[in-house]
């Protein structure tokens, strides 16, 4: 089943690789009545203000017996070297929509580089997961915040390869 996403903010240079990813996710991309918004602002006043917006668009959140379902989740694309800086205003977010909206955050951080040929001779003698190219990576990191119903307030950090 695919699940609907309204994006805003996107940087130009990630749009690509974001369109890609909603594709390994699963996601299609609409305008309006989604249950997933994906920010990549920079600006905490900015984002914080289409949060507030998508969060007066949703509904309450549910009952099912004790537990709480949230009516909709905020993934932050945080650019390279602003989490810390962003942090705070994602927290705030967080508590001041919960439960109705689960917010998260994914860090964008630094850009590996491909290991050169000679590295890859270590290969068989020390197994390692390695990074993997920004659209999997990113896949990866938004399953894994779709999937968690516990998850708010949190920042996933992505180091994914150039």
């Amino acid at each position: 089943m695919t699940m609907q996403v309204v994006q805003t903010d996107i940087p130009a240079a990630q749009a690509s690789a974001v369109a890609e990813t909603l594709a390994l996710c699963e996601l299609a991309p609409t305008e309006t009545e989604a249950g997933l918004l994906l920010i990549g602002s920079a600006d905490p006043a900015q984002a914080l203000a289409q949060i507030a917006a998508f969060a007066a668009q949703r509904p309450a959140p549910a009952r099912a017996g004790a537990d709480t379902i949230a009516s909709g989740q905020v993934i932050w694309l945080m650019p390279e070297g602003t989490a810390a800086r962003l942090k705070g205003a994602l927290q705030e977010a967080a508590r001041s929509h919960a439960p109705q909206l689960r917010v998260n955050a994914i860090h964008l951080g630094t850009l590996r580089p491909r290991p050169a040929p000679w590295q890859s001779a270590w290969g068989a003698a020390q197994p390692h997961p390695g990074s993997k190219p920004l659209p999997e990576a990113l896949a990866e990191a938004i399953k894994f915040l779709l999937q968690v119903p516990s998850v708010t307030g949190q920042v996933v950090n992505v180091n994914p390869l150039v």
